[in-house]
């Protein structure tokens, strides 16, 4: 069975869907730290997909990620994770984005933690050329008993500095809030979901909402897994000519070190 599911894994990786292609979210939260797979010192997981296509419709996609935490001290903790995703439909790029985020976390108490966070991000789709946003706040965290672990709770202020596709410059203050949740379903079957909401401090009806969910399944030990994500995006002020809403669903082969 896991020899089938592998080489089902191995042949999806490269035919993936137009609608995974265009997933299009802005910026890369990085996962809470109760989120993470617990290590002792560090842990590095990277992802590689993409496709190609020639024929009636001649179309190229490179994606991947790479995700990382550290732990260089009893109650603190560093987390890396990026990501690009190219799609080019004939000689016409309709997909360029990347994105990465640097957070730190220290643990003040046994279900409170205070952090830093900063992302940075490129998506041509949403007429972002480049988003800066950084985040200081409190994360209250596993304080249930039972099958949702870890479930958390956060809140955080956010500056944003953006420019536009065209070079226009503009900075807000943003609030953030932030719920997620992991569910051990089976011995080999994991799902995680992560909702956000960041409103605009000076106008709260300018605000934003994501919200991930993926279906995550072991292939082999703790080291190979597949992964289905589905991700949600509102945007209540896009850019003009942009949507206000986008919805993503991709999958992944998923290879972890640790140690």
């Amino acid at each position: 069975m896991r020899k089938l599911l592998l080489v089902f894994i191995l042949l999806t990786i490269s035919g993936r869907t137009a609608l995974a292609q265009f997933t299009r979210t802005e910026d890369l939260r990085v996962r809470p730290p109760e989120a993470w797979q617990p290590h002792q010192l560090y842990g590095l997981d990277m992802t590689l997909g993409g496709g190609y296509l020639n024929g009636n419709v001649k179309n190229f996609s490179l994606s991947g990620g790479l995700e990382f935490d550290w732990k260089p001290a009893a109650g603190h903790s560093v987390f890396v994770q990026a990501s690009d995703n190219y799609v080019r439909y004939g000689d016409v790029a309709m997909t360029d984005k990347s994105k990465g985020s640097l957070l730190y976390a220290y643990a003040r108490k046994p279900h409170l933690n205070l952090f830093l966070q900063t992302t940075h991000s490129h998506n041509r789709f949403r007429s972002v050329k480049y988003r800066m946003t950084n985040t200081a706040g409190v994360c209250f965290h596993n304080f249930l008993e039972g099958g949702l672990k870890p479930l958390m709770l956060s809140a955080g202020l956010t500056p944003e500095y953006e420019e536009d596709n065209g070079g226009t410059i503009s900075r807000d203050f943003r609030g953030t809030a932030r719920a997620t949740f992991s569910s051990a379903l089976t011995d080999t079957v994991k799902l995680n979901a992560d909702i956000i909401y960041a409103p605009r401090i000076a106008d709260t009806a300018d605000y934003r909402v994501y919200s991930e969910t993926f279906l995550e399944l072991k292939v082999w030990k703790d080291s190979v897994a597949f992964r289905i994500t589905a991700s949600e995006e509102y945007d209540s002020k896009p850019y003009p000519g942009v949507k206000k809403n986008d919805f993503g669903l991709a999958h992944a082969l998923v290879v972890k070190f640790s140690k």
